[in-house]
């Protein structure tokens, strides 16, 4: 227990003398941290503000990116067409010339007879031209008119689709009409077909019921003329005393109402003459004409009967075979049961013919649609594309007279080289401004047609290659507007513009892609001064700029409750604030749009330490 106390007590004592160590390293450190301040504060005292002229001056205030290179000079090669011997050469690789300077003298003696061949080849080279322009202007009309009819299409291709889909709907619409026509038809015919047999059967019921009628009434008309014929003597006499009542029963009626006599006789006479007439007739009748008078009376019933049912009945067979015939009748003409049943047969076959063409109509036009649309739109694509189509082909035919005219042309240089050399005693001139790069003979030796024989590093323009990281090349295209410095020749820049942009990365690692851009000048190189190949050059890719303004120093512009203002330097020395209108910055100088002249000088505040 005392041993475990005893632990504890030293524990405390060490931490204590621990406690006691940090307090103290931490009022030395306060000490030597109020030392320091001490002293700092006593050697800003000693500093004073002192300032930097900046010249106010005209030119672009350019935005871009920049990437440093080397020059890449464009050599023009000298060679002669013909086979010939070097007599001397007249430069050396370094040596600055001028177009038209004698560069190498050829031996004359050594010229071959080369130039027919060039004469030749350059006949054959302008006929080839005339064609290439005469084919050029023949293809040209021809590709015109092209234009103009693919441009129509604009207009004729909807119409064109809304022709062919009315199409497409109309012969629907017909084959539809030309089904339900010829349904129609067939119904009808086959309910001829059906009612045909019942309704010739009775119109030859009642054709043989009026013939049989007409055959008893001619038989019993002739049977009552035989008749009365044979009993002509009873007839005539029961007629006759008939008669004879009759007109006697008329006077006596005459002389009974008048109360007077007719033929002499009064109304007493005339009922006894009348009853005498009677008696006889009567007489007559029963002992010899009653069984004449009966017979020929009902042979007179018969006539009567059979005329009475050959009248109906052959008037009821015209009635009912005049609506035969305009049920049965076709083109004027009574058809007969097999021509109905041939019709039925016809008209069933032209059904399933229908049938299939309206089906073939109906599935033809989908496709006929679809069809018409995919015209439509290639017609609308050939419209549409007319414009680069035509040029395509303006641009292939110019391509090939480009073709024509620089073969032609180039045979039309050598030519006038090998002319030129052999009126001027043999002497070459250089074909352009620049500097002889390299001399590959030397006087004596011969050389072959075509081979180089001396190249100059032309200097109207140069190339600077440059590698651009992947996140600024989406901010450079194809034509850009650039500028050029040469390492060589300060604050001297060259107009440019991008030449070409590869599209595979020139180098790409784990952290890095970069793309090669060349930047080709727009302005003569010979103006700066002599470049070389390989030199060094910063090419600047324009993003934005603003050209011939007045700009100085960011540095001088200060900028207080929304106003810029610079402190201006007088010519005596003295200095006053002017309030400034800015524009345009690239972060380093900014456009001055008023308030300050090219010339002046503007003062930007500077510290610094006095000793």
């Amino acid at each position: 227990m005392h041993g475990k106390m005893g632990a504890v007590k030293d524990f405390a004592k060490l931490h204590k003398r621990i406690a006691i160590l940090v307090t103290v390293g931490v009022v030395a450190s306060v000490g030597i941290l109020i030392a320091v301040f001490t002293l700092w504060k006593g050697k800003s005292s000693q500093s004073e503000t002192s300032y930097r002229e900046y010249t106010v001056s005209e030119g672009d205030v350019t935005v871009g990116t920049t990437e440093s290179g080397t020059v890449a000079l464009e050599d023009e090669t000298v060679a002669l067409p013909i086979d010939c011997e070097i007599g001397s050469v007249l430069v050396k690789s370094g040596t600055s010339v001028k177009k038209g300077d004698p560069i190498l003298q050829i031996d004359l003696n050594s010229v071959a007879d080369g130039s027919s061949d060039t004469r030749q080849k350059l006949e054959e080279a302008k006929i080839s031209l005339q064609s290439a322009l005469n084919d050029q202007k023949a293809k040209l009309e021809t590709a015109k008119i092209t234009y103009e009819a693919s441009k129509y299409l604009a207009t004729s291709a909807p119409i064109t689709r809304e022709l062919t889909q009315a199409q497409i709907a109309h012969d629907i619409s017909s084959a539809q009409s030309t089904l339900q026509s010829d349904q129609k038809s067939l119904a009808e015919y086959e309910t001829l077909q059906k009612s045909w047999a019942a309704d010739y059967g009775k119109l030859q019921d009642l054709e043989k019921w009026m013939n049989d009628a007409q055959s008893c009434k001619t038989s019993y008309e002739t049977q009552l003329s035989d008749f009365e014929d044979d009993n002509d003597s009873v007839i005539s006499t029961y007629e006759s005393l008939k008669s004879a009542v009759d007109t006697d029963e008329q006077k006596y009626l005459a002389a009974k109402r008048g109360d007077t006599t007719v033929d002499g006789y009064d109304e007493d006479e005339w009922d006894d003459m009348l009853d005498e007439a009677r008696d006889s007739y009567d007489a007559y009748y029963d002992t010899i004409a009653n069984t004449v008078i009966t017979q020929k009376q009902a042979l007179e019933s018969k006539v009567a009967q059979y005329t009475a049912e050959y009248t109906n009945y052959s008037s009821a067979y015209n009635d009912y075979k005049e609506t035969f015939e305009d049920k049965y009748k076709s083109n004027d003409t009574e058809m007969s049961k097999t021509e109905i049943d041939d019709k039925v047969t016809s008209l069933k076959a032209s059904v399933e013919t229908d049938q299939y063409n309206l089906e073939k109509a109906q599935k033809s036009a989908e496709i006929s649609s679809v069809s018409a649309q995919q015209t439509e739109q290639t017609d609308l694509s050939t419209a549409e594309n007319a414009e680069g189509t035509y040029q395509l082909t303006v641009n292939q035919l110019n391509e090939a007279v480009t073709v024509a005219q620089d073969s032609y042309d180039k045979l039309q240089n050598e030519m006038d080289e090998i002319n030129s050399a052999l009126s001027n005693n043999g002497v070459v001139s250089s074909p352009c401004d620049g500097i002889v790069a390299s001399v590959s003979y030397k006087g004596g030796q011969s050389v072959t047609a075509d081979e180089t024989i001396l190249t100059i590093s032309g200097n109207d323009s140069i190339s600077v290659s440059v590698s651009v990281s992947e996140d600024d090349i989406t901010n450079v295209s194809v034509g850009q507007e650039a500028s050029i410095s040469l390492s060589a020749y300060d604050d001297q820049t060259l107009d440019a513009a991008v030449d070409s942009i590869t599209a595979e990365p020139a180098r790409s690692g784990s952290s890095s892609v970069t793309y090669t851009v060349v930047v080709k000048s727009t302005e003569k190189v010979s103006d700066v001064g002599t470049v070389y190949d390989g030199m060094s050059a910063d090419a600047t890719m324009v993003q934005h700029a603003v050209e011939n303004v007045l700009h100085v120093s960011d540095r001088a512009i200060t900028f207080q409750d929304g106003v810029s203002s610079v402190l201006v330097k007088n010519s005596d020395g003295s200095t006053s604030k002017k309030t400034v209108k800015t524009g345009f910055s690239d972060g380093t100088n900014v456009e001055i749009t008023s308030g300050l002249e090219k010339g002046e000088t503007v003062l930007a505040e500077s510290t610094v330490s006095s000793k």
